[in-house]
């Protein structure tokens, strides 16, 4: 009896093996859905099972038979439980629905990659059927691009150097150039050098002092002169007389004109001074050369001339320069700033700021003479 117990249970256990393989074979191959690679089942060196061991054929102990058990091959999935075995349904085919990767169910049969590169190509099948706008390659294109750029800034960066250029020159041509006349000097002597050092200058240079113009101001020469004739002075002379020995004493007689002269050149200069109000200074300096003047009208008088003049402007344009303004051939910053201009032969150089300064303070020192006692009511 244990013996037929035994080779029962030794073919449920064949026959249970063989359904499940016949059943894993039917089932879809979820290894090649999910695009994973199947392992190969390792053999197991141990069990060995030669066809002798294979035959189960009744021998004469295995009179019993089970009337529940059916050797026939069952379609689905089979439940070994103990005592008797019964057949499940096989689950239903679902219908080809698409997973979240875009595969059809039905092409589940394929691995996952196999899909993607036929999706791949299809898609690529369509592009190439309908060529784009864009179907040159992003390097032939940057290699297209980058040369028409290139060139056109090229281009651009010339004509704008071209155009500075031309500004710079025409600028330059145009500019209002303008030079400082106060720091200019004729023979030495500049605006704003008191007598002495006039004096010193054009000594050094071969001039000599030929004359010197004393002044006194109006207002102080009138009020002086009032004041002589009222302390009982009578004739012109000793009025005039008076008068300037009043202003020595108060200090306001100045050296108004000096002259100097070289006569082995025949050049004279003439210096204006301001009051003392203003320290007594050079406001005006004035330059004349008598070698220009030519007696007679032939060839060799001219020829004299021409070089005379040709001289004289030569050494101006060395000394000061190209004149600021060309038709009034003047130097200078306009305005009411020094200057100088020139002519043949005759220089002037300036400053009216000086001597309208001198004028103000001479205007302020009679606004305070008009503070006077003569009224007591």
């Amino acid at each position: 009896m244990k013996t037929k117990s035994a080779v029962c249970l030794a073919l449920l256990g064949a026959f249970a093996f063989l359904e499940a393989k016949a059943a894993l074979a039917q089932a879809p191959n979820f290894s090649q859905m999910s695009g994973l690679q199947p392992i190969a089942p390792q053999e197991n060196q141990n069990f060995q099972m030669s066809p002798e061991d294979m035959d189960f054929s009744p021998t004469n102990d295995m009179d019993y038979q089970d009337p529940d058990f059916n050797l026939a091959p069952q379609q689905g999935k089979l439940d070994f439980s103990y005592g008797n075995i019964q057949q499940q349904n096989a689950p239903s085919t679902p219908s080809p629905t698409k997973n979240n990767l875009g595969v059809n169910s039905a092409a589940q049969a394929q691995t996952l990659t196999d899909a993607l590169q036929q999706n791949a190509s299809s898609v690529n099948d369509a592009n190439a059927a309908e060529p784009s706008k864009n179907s040159k390659t992003w390097i032939e294109q940057l290699s297209q691009t980058i040369p028409q750029t290139l060139e056109k800034k090229s281009a651009e960066e010339q004509s704008s150097a071209d155009e500075t250029l031309e500004n710079l020159v025409s600028g330059s041509q145009n500019s209002s150039r303008r030079s400082n006349a106060s720091v200019f000097d004729i023979s030495g002597v500049m605006l704003r050098m008191n007598l002495a050092q006039t004096q010193k200058a054009l000594l050094i240079r071969g001039f000599k002092p030929v004359s010197q113009h004393l002044e006194i101001p109006n207002f102080i020469k009138w009020r002086n002169e009032e004041k002589c004739r009222n302390n009982g002075v009578v004739g012109y002379e000793r009025v005039m007389n008076c008068v300037v020995e009043m202003s020595k004493k108060n200090g306001y007689q100045y050296v108004e004109t000096a002259k100097f002269a070289k006569y082995d050149t025949k050049e004279e200069i003439e210096v204006k001074f301001t009051s003392n109000f203003t320290q007594n200074k050079v406001y005006r300096i004035m330059y004349k050369s008598m070698s220009g003047e030519i007696k007679g009208s032939g060839a060799k008088a001219a020829y004299l001339y021409n070089i005379k003049v040709y001289d004289f402007w030569k050494k101006v344009n060395q000394k000061y320069g190209a004149p600021d303004n060309k038709e009034e051939v003047s130097w200078g910053l306009g305005a009411n700033k020094p200057y100088m201009k020139a002519s043949t032969g005759f220089l002037v150089l300036e400053d009216p700021m000086l001597r309208e300064l001198d004028y103000t303070r001479m205007s302020r020192e009679d606004q305070r003479f008009m503070n006077t006692d003569l009224y007591s009511f």
